[in-house]
C-alpha cells in the first residue's frame, strides 16, 4: 500500500513533514516525496489530512467498560478504599467470562476510535479468573489491537484467589507475539501480603517479564503497612526494571528518582486521580519513562493529555507542551520494549500502526505548534482511520469486521446481567 498526500506528525521528533508512506506486510518500508506507485499496489490519497503513529494506552481497566449505569452504593464512599469496596470490587466480582470479553470489545473499540493501537490492560474478575486473560485477548484480537495483559493478583479474596490470579498468567506466557504480550499483575501494596507480593515478583523474574501494579495511588496504599512503600517493595524484590507503576501520587521526589534510576515506567492517569480525589503527584519529579493511561475512564488519550495539561497548569507544574507530547509518545517506547517491535515512528522498519486524522480546518501545522495542537486543537473526533500491523482496523470511524449494532445489543444484555449480579 502507498499512502500519499498526507502531513506526517512525527511524535518521536516533534516535527511535521509532507511525505508519502509505503507499507509492505506489517511494516513501513519507505518514506519519501512523490513515491511512485508500484504494480498491483493500492494507493490511498489523504491530501488535506494528517498521518500519525498509533497511540499506546499504558494503563487501562477494560473490565469497567460496562460500568456506566451500574448500581451505586446507598452511602457515598468516604474514602478511596470505601469506593473500591462499594463499587469496583462489586463490579469485577459480578463479571463472567462472556461479559469480560464484551467489556474488552467495548472498551477496546472506544480506544480504537481514539487512535489507540496498543493497550496495556490490568484485569480483575475474581469469580472467573481461569480463562479471563484469554477472554480479554479474544475481544482485543477481534478488533485487531495489540495488547499486553496481566491479572490483578490480590489477597482481598483470600489466598486461593491470589494463587489463582498468579496462575492465570501462565495461560499467556507461551503465547506472546508482536500482537500480544504479558506482564505479571498485582493490585497494590495495601491488598498484598509480603508473601503474595514476593510471589508476583518471583514469577515476573522467572518469566523474564516485569510487574504491572498500582503504587501509592491513594494515601490508603502509601500508609497501609506502616513501612515505607518503596522500601517494602525493594525488600520483597518487587522493584523490577521495566515494570509499570501506575499513579505514584504519594511518592516522594527521592522515591521517584529511584524509580527513574531503575528504569521503571510510571503511568499517569490525571482524570482518574481527580475523579477519585486521591491527590496530585509530584509531577515535576516524574521520570523520562512517564507514560499516559486512563485507569478505565474510557480510551481517549487526547482527552487524558488535555486533562493532564490543564491540571498541571493549575498546580504550577512547569511542563511545556513539548514535554506532554513526549509523555504521549513514550507509550510507544513502552510497547516496543514489551512486544519486541518498533512502534511509534513513521520511518522504514517501524510497524505500520498508523492513524489518519481529519482535523477541523485551522492554522497551518508546523514543528512550532505541533505539541500545542495536541493540547488545544486536536480531539479524538479527528480520528478517521486506524491501521494496525499494516491492516485497516477502523475506516471512516467504523471498525472493520465488527457488527456494531450486534455489539450494542450484546453489551446492553451483558451490562444488565452484571448489574443484576451486583445487586445480589
Amino acid at each position: 500500500m502507498l499512502i500519499t498526500g498526507g502531513l506526517l506528525l512525527n511524535l518521536d521528533s516533534g516535527t511535521v513533514t509532507e511525505a508519502d508512506v509505503r507499507i509492505a506486510g506489517t511494516r513501513i518500508v519507505e518514506v519519501g516525496s512523490q513515491l511512485p506507485l508500484k504494480p498491483h499496489e493500492v494507493r490511498l490519497d489523504i491530501t488535506g489530512r494528517w498521518l500519525m503513529p498509533g497511540l499506546c494506552l499504558a494503563h487501562h481497566h477494560l473490565y469497567s467498560a460496562l460500568a456506566c449505569g451500574m448500581p451505586m452504593p446507598v452511602t457515598t464512599p468516604a474514602s478511596f478504599t470505601e469506593m473500591l469496596k462499594g463499587v469496583w470490587w462489586k463490579l469485577d466480582r459480578a463479571l463472567d467470562l462472556p461479559s469480560v470479553e464484551t467489556s474488552a470489545l467495548v472498551g477496546g473499540l472506544q480506544a480504537l476510535r481514539a487512535g489507540v493501537t496498543t493497550i496495556f490492560d490490568h484485569h480483575a474478575s475474581p469469580t472467573c479468573i481461569n480463562g479471563s486473560l484469554e477472554a480479554v485477548s479474544k475481544g482485543l484480537t477481534r478488533l485487531g489491537m495489540r495488547h499486553v495483559l496481566c491479572y490483578e493478583v490480590s489477597d482481598r479474596g483470600g489466598e486461593a484467589e491470589s494463587l489463582a490470579g498468579l496462575e492465570e498468567h501462565y495461560s499467556m506466557l507461551d503465547k506472546q507475539s508482536p500482537m500480544r504480550g504479558v506482564m505479571i499483575g498485582a493490585h497494590a501494596n495495601f491488598t498484598l501480603s509480603d508473601k503474595s507480593l514476593a510471589r508476583c515478583a518471583s514469577l515476573a523474574q522467572e518469566a523474564g517479564v516485569a510487574l504491572h501494579i498500582h503504587v501509592a495511588e491513594a494515601v490508603d496504599d502509601a500508609r497501609a503497612t506502616g513501612e515505607a512503600l518503596i522500601g517494602r517493595m525493594e525488600r520483597l524484590g518487587a522493584l523490577l526494571p521495566g515494570s509499570i507503576f501506575a499513579h505514584c501520587v504519594h511518592l516522594s521526589r527521592t522515591e521517584l528518582q529511584h524509580l527513574d534510576e531503575l528504569g521503571i515506567w510510571v503511568s499517569h492517569q490525571p482524570r482518574s486521580n481527580q475523579n477519585n480525589s486521591v491527590g496530585y503527584p509530584k509531577l515535576e519529579s516524574f521520570p523520562d519513562t512517564t507514560v499516559l493511561g486512563t485507569d478505565g475512564i474510557g480510551g481517549d488519550l487526547f482527552a487524558e493529555l488535555q486533562a493532564g495539561w490543564f491540571r498541571a497548569q493549575d498546580e504550577g507544574v512547569p511542563w511545556s507542551p513539548q514535554r506532554w507530547l513526549e509523555v504521549l509518545h513514550q507509550g510507544s517506547a513502552l510497547a516496543s520494549q514489551k512486544l519486541g517491535v518498533s512502534l511509534g515512528g513513521i520511518r522504514p522498519g517501524f510497524e505500520a500502526d498508523l492513524v489518519v486524522l481529519d482535523p477541523i480546518p485551522g492554522p497551518p501545522l508546523s514543528d512550532a505548534n505541533l505539541a500545542a495542537s495536541f493540547l488545544f486543537r486536536l480531539t479524538s473526533s479527528a480520528v478517521r482511520d486506524v491501521m494496525v500491523a499494516g491492516r485497516w482496523r477502523l475506516q471512516n470511524r467504523m471498525p472493520c469486521g465488527i457488527d456494531t449494532a450486534a455489539l450494542q445489543q450484546r453489551a446492553a444484555a451483558d451490562a444488565q446481567a452484571v448489574w443484576s449480579r451486583m445487586r445480589d
